[in-house]
This record gives structure tokens, sequence and C-alpha cells, in this order.
């Protein structure tokens, strides 16, 4: 089968870097399939999970991903961000913890000077973890 080269770029370094048959993500569109001989796209990259292979082979790899850029042309594919990770390295109890502390902090801030809207996002990015991880185990 067909395939084009995948890079992931975060902060860091190099997230992933291989030959892929197909990678599903969420664009601002909704959620697109990206194969090999495609036309050239750039958009941004929602809050959502990221798929590395078919969903249905038990081989593909399944991440979140918190936002990001995408560039795709016939044979590469680039997405750049600074929050991804793999379903399965999600530790479900930190992530609970770090939502029930967003919750008081946005509680509590129409009493201070505190940016409510990086909240807010902040909170949808854990919630969307907490999904992510039930998602991966509903088994």
């Amino acid at each position: 089968m067909a395939t084009t080269h995948l890079n992931i770029t975060i902060p860091s370094g190099i997230f992933f870097e291989g030959d892929v048959e197909i990678v599903t993500l969420r664009s601002s569109t909704g959620y697109i399939g990206l194969q090999p001989n495609r036309s050239p796209l750039f958009s941004s990259i929602d809050i959502g999970i990221l798929t590395i292979g078919w969903s249905t082979d038990e081989s593909s790899e399944k991440y979140y991903i918190g936002g990001g850029l995408i560039y795709a042309e016939a044979k590469k594919i680039n997405i750049i961000t600074d929050d991804i990770i793999n379903l399965k390295d999600i530790d479900i109890n930190q992530v609970i913890k770090e939502k029930e502390a967003l919750e008081k902090t946005i509680l509590q801030s129409a009493k201070g000077d505190v940016d409510i809207e990086k909240l807010e996002i902040q909170l949808k990015k854990t919630l969307f973890k907490i999904d992510s991880y039930n998602i991966l185990n509903k088994n």
C-alpha cells in the first residue's frame, strides 16, 4: 500500500517520524483523513484524537492532541504541536486531579484577576484527555 512521510514536531524536537498509510485528526473544519498523493493542505488542528494508521487496525496508534498546525502535500505530512500524548500513556488519576484543580480555580476566579478564557481552554483539553482515555479503555 502507498505511504506518506509523517513528521510530528514538538518544542523539544521530533515526536514521531515515519512512513504511514493514513493519518486521521480533527482540523478546524472537522475530522479528516490524510493519505498519500493528496492535494496540499494547510490547517489548524483542533483538540481531538490523532490516529496513525487505519482505526480498524489493531496496530494503529492513537494520540490525544491539544491543537497545532498541519501542512500536508502529496508525499509528506508535517504536524507542529506542543500538546500530544499517546492515549496509552495518559495518567488518568493525574488528569482528574488537574480537572478538579482547574474547576476550583475557575470558580474562585470571579473574585480575582485570573484569565478565565485560558483556564477554560485548559479545562476543555483536560476533559478531552479524560474522554480519550475512556474511549481507549471502554472494554
